[in-house]
């Protein structure tokens, strides 16, 4: 009987150590989503918005997944919604910043599970009001424009953190034009505007770019991501490559900058959209 005990007894150490072993190789680097909402008169879209706000959601959703997959007193993880600013915008930036963000590492640990669970309740209406908010006009002349260049090159150290799993979502367009482009910089045959773009009419248009080195100016951005540009639209239904001219020059300027293949999803269905972004982010 004794032996029997004992052999149990061992029996429920070696499986505890080896659940402890199996849990050791499962451990992952944190992971740090970052979503850029660019606020432009792209919002004018039908629907562009609420379909902005689902894709936030989808990703929220995805990070409460895996912050949830290893103990969530011991996730380092971050979220992160970071919004383009519009000159003379009345939405308070500040603040939906900082309702939508949450960094585990940065929380204590008897706070961790307490703050997810209260973002989680909160976020559907946060997102709502930023949704009824952000749109203040409704036609393109409301809207200045924001400087997505300027924008990514000031905040190129607060998207992406050393040791993390990084994923960089930017919701837009595609287009870093804005109404008054006097400020655009240009070195050689590169700008931090995308409206040279509107120049290339030729068939041959790729051939010139590779030996003219058309573009956007790059960024340095040292530590490694995946991209998604997700929302490319063509202003110009006349040019048949513009969308192709667009995702050209983004891969151009994210290779550049980051070393890195960014991954596109066309403006669509809402269903569409998502199911794409579903299909990237695991």
């Amino acid at each position: 009987m004794k032996n029997s005990i004992y052999l149990a007894i061992l029996i429920y150490i070696f499986s505890f150590a080896s659940s402890v072993a199996n849990a050791e190789t499962i451990k992952r680097d944190p992971i740090n989503y970052t979503i850029i909402l660019d606020l432009s008169d792209r919002v004018l879209n039908p629907n562009q918005l609420s379909y902005d706000i689902e894709q936030i959601k989808v990703m929220f959703s995805k990070f409460k997944q895996k912050a949830k997959q290893n103990l969530i007193i011991t996730s380092k993880d971050r979220f992160i919604v970071k919004i383009i600013p519009q000159n003379n915008s009345p939405l308070n930036i500040d603040y939906f910043e900082n309702a939508l963000q949450l960094r585990l590492d940065q929380i204590s640990i008897k706070d961790k599970n307490n703050r997810l669970n209260q973002l989680d309740k909160q976020f559907s209406e946060i997102l709502q009001k930023l949704e009824s908010e952000a749109l203040y006009g409704n036609k393109s002349s409301d809207y200045a424009g924001v400087d997505l260049w300027a924008f990514m090159n000031e905040n190129k150290e607060n998207m992406t953190f050393p040791n993390y799993e990084n994923t960089i979502i930017i919701l837009t367009d595609g287009y870093l034009d804005f109404e008054n482009n006097n400020h655009v910089m240009k070195i050689g045959n590169q700008y931090t505007s995308t409206k040279f773009i509107n120049t290339l009419n030729m068939k041959n248009w790729k051939e010139d770019v590779k030996e003219k080195n058309y573009g956007i100016i790059p960024i340095k951005i040292n530590v490694n991501a995946n991209w998604v540009i997700s929302g490319i639209k063509s202003k110009y239904p006349n040019d048949l490559m513009q969308i192709n001219k667009l995702k050209y020059f983004w891969s151009k300027w994210i290779n550049e900058s980051a070393n890195a293949t960014p991954k596109f999803i066309n403006y669509s269905t809402k269903s569409q959209i998502v199911s794409e972004l579903n299909s990237i982010i695991n």
